[in-house]
């Protein structure tokens, strides 16, 4: 049996996809070493990406092919919307700490990365935005669910990680994986979708990084 397009995004591209599963963010949560500030900046920088995926994931939707895909993604839309960001509001307050205001700038391998993102969903097609997600969405079920098995004593990071190890969010990524083989393409095609995958990782790993930036200040709720 011939090789599945996913799998073969994931093989073209296993140095990026290794380089961020045993990145410093990854290394601590599962030594149970994360910094606090470490944590918190992350949850602050990764609020602001979850409006960014709301119009990523609408661009899916309008782009999908096929009626029961526009469906399923409308229910993505929903989860974003009611379920991710009152979560991230419960984290802060469980943290007593405030999210970055709408024009306050965040570092600039976060900004990259919204943008850089956003900007492939924009000028992709569909087969492009299930590409970039699925990098993303893939790369946190494999550690989380490493991670998810391990001992940590910060109660909201063992909340978060629990996150993206449960059933829906494991759907999520097999359904992504599903969409990106059925993608009918030819090789210059699954050329630019592997590029696509690996853009998306490199961002990832930039982004994580900004969480040890100690010269971005963390917010105290009022």
């Amino acid at each position: 049996m011939s090789e599945s397009l996913s799998q073969r995004l994931l093989n073209a591209n296993r140095d990026i996809w290794d380089a961020m599963q045993a990145h410093c963010f990854v290394r601590d949560i599962e030594a149970d070493r994360l910094p606090a500030a470490a944590f918190e900046r992350y949850l602050i920088f990764e609020h602001r990406f979850v409006e960014t995926a709301i119009l990523i994931f609408g661009h899916a939707m309008l782009k999908a092919p096929r009626a029961a895909q526009r469906h399923r993604l409308i229910g993505v839309l929903h989860a974003l919307s009611t379920e991710q960001l009152p979560a991230f509001a419960s984290f802060f307050a469980a943290l007593g700490i405030a999210p970055a205001g709408a024009d306050e700038a965040l570092p600039a391998a976060v900004q990259a990365f919204d943008r850089g993102m956003l900007r492939m969903a924009e000028k992709g097609g569909y087969c492009d935005v299930a590409a970039i997600m699925l990098a993303a969405e893939w790369m946190y079920a494999t550690w989380c669910g490493r991670a998810h098995a391990a001992p940590i004593s910060s109660p909201e990071l063992r909340r978060w990680v629990a996150l993206h190890a449960e059933p829906s969010f494991l759907g999520q990524v097999a359904w992504l994986r599903a969409e990106i083989d059925a993608c009918a393409t030819d090789e210059a095609g699954a050329a630019r979708l592997s590029a696509r995958f690996r853009r998306a990782l490199q961002l990832e790993i930039a982004f994580h990084e900004a969480a040890y930036d100690a010269s971005w200040p963390v917010r105290r709720a009022a």
